[in-house]
C-alpha cells in the first residue's frame, strides 16, 4: 500500500499532510494555516474513504514549526470537534526537547481540551512508538514496521 499524498507540493516548506491506509500524517515543520485544515480535513475523507470504521493521526511537530495563532488553534479545535466521531486515536511526535516541546505539548492539549476531546492521544519518543500505539488502536492489519519506514521516509523528505 503506498502513500497519498494530500497537501500540495508548494505547501511542502511547512507542512505535509499524507494518508497510509487509514491513519492520515501530518508532518509540520512551519507554520500551519487555514490551508492546512482543509488538507487535514481531505486527510480526514481520505482515510476513511479506506475504512469507513474509522482512521488513526499521526502528527510530526519538527523542531522548525512555529505555534500557530489563535485564530488558526480555534480552528483547528472546532474542525476535530466536528471530525472525531470517527477518529479512532492519535499520536503526536515532537522532533525537539526543552522549551519548544513543552510549548508544543501545551499547544496541542489546547485543542484537543477545547474540542471536548475523548479521542486517545500519545506523545511518544520517536517513530516506532507512534506506529506501534497506530497498529494497536487503528489498525490492526498493519504492520508497525511498514508504517514507521513511512514515518522516517516522510521526515527525512
Amino acid at each position: 500500500m503506498s502513500v497519498v499524498p494530500i497537501s500540495s507540493p508548494h505547501e511542502a516548506n511547512d507542512y505535509v499532510v499524507v494518508v497510509y491506509q487509514n491513519v492520515m500524517i501530518q508532518r509540520i515543520r512551519g507554520a500551519i494555516d487555514a490551508s492546512f485544515l482543509r488538507a487535514s480535513l481531505a486527510g480526514h475523507h481520505a482515510a476513511l474513504n479506506h475504512d469507513p470504521t474509522g482512521y488513526g493521526v499521526i502528527t510530526l511537530v519538527e523542531g522548525t514549526a512555529k505555534v500557530p495563532p489563535a485564530a488558526v488553534r480555534d480552528e483547528a479545535a472546532i474542525l476535530r470537534e466536528k471530525t472525531q466521531h470517527r477518529l479512532k486515536a492519535q499520536s503526536v511526535l515532537i522532533g525537539s526537547d526543552g522549551f519548544f516541546a513543552s510549548t508544543m505539548r501545551a499547544v496541542i492539549t489546547g485543542i484537543v481540551t477545547l474540542a471536548r476531546s475523548r479521542v486517545p492521544l500519545r506523545m511518544v519518543g520517536d517513530e516506532q512508538a507512534a506506529a506501534d500505539f497506530m497498529v494497536e488502536r487503528v489498525c490492526p492489519g498493519v504492520q508497525a514496521t511498514a508504517l514507521r519506514d513511512v514515518l522516517v521516509s516522510l521526515r527525512r523528505s
